[in-house]
């Protein structure tokens, strides 16, 4: 595990540590170019599942760099609390979310940007949006279609699930992941939400 100096008193921790053991202060988010393990930062090592306690330690964490604590502190701690509280609310919602985390998962393994979808996948999600505007046209159909995809979701969640339990090919589980984000698309405007993702 990787050490820091304490930018306040110089003592030395483990660099996953938010707020110095010593001192108390809330310490500066990692560089930017630096790969941020969103597991660690909650405590917790990689998984595909959903960590046990992970609301928990996230309300430990945020009453703890919750800026409101710091408005007496110099200016560089409260902008470092500020940071810190950024970053340990996008991995809250990472690790929340199982497709935002499969994708951390694999990013923390190697696998980066973009996958190259399947010319098939591509010709099936265009003929599922000309199915699911046919049935919001007719007023007919559509949460079957819908019960469908989620269908196509879980099934693919758990082929992802296998490939990375067993080291198989993780562009392939990038691939399928890039789907889970159609699936989800596809869900919000069924559903008339705003898509996250």
């Amino acid at each position: 595990m990787s050490a820091r100096k304490c930018w306040s008193c110089g003592h030395e921790h483990a660099a996953a540590e938010v707020i110095c053991p010593a001192c108390g202060k809330v310490q500066p988010p990692p560089p930017a170019e630096t790969a941020l393990d969103k597991f660690a930062l909650l405590g917790f090592a990689p998984s595909f599942d959903e960590p046990e306690a992970v609301d928990d330690k996230f309300r430990t964490l945020s009453r703890k760099l919750h800026p409101d604590r710091f408005v007496r502190a110099p200016a560089q701690e409260r902008r470092y609390s500020l940071e810190q509280t950024t970053l340990l609310n996008d991995a809250y919602k990472t690790l929340k979310d199982p497709v935002r985390r499969a994708e951390h998962l694999l990013s923390l393994r190697g696998v980066r940007g973009d996958p190259k979808m399947s010319p098939q996948f591509l010709e099936e999600t265009m003929e599922d949006r000309e199915k699911l505007l046919e049935a919001k046209m007719s007023g007919n159909g559509v949460e079957e279609l819908a019960r469908g995809v989620r269908e196509k979701r879980d099934s693919t969640l758990a082929e992802v699930r296998a490939l990375v339990a067993r080291g198989g090919d993780l562009a392939q589980a990038a691939e399928l992941l890039a789907r889970m984000r159609y699936y989800a698309r596809y869900l919000d405007e069924v559903e008339g939400r705003t898509a996250e993702i």
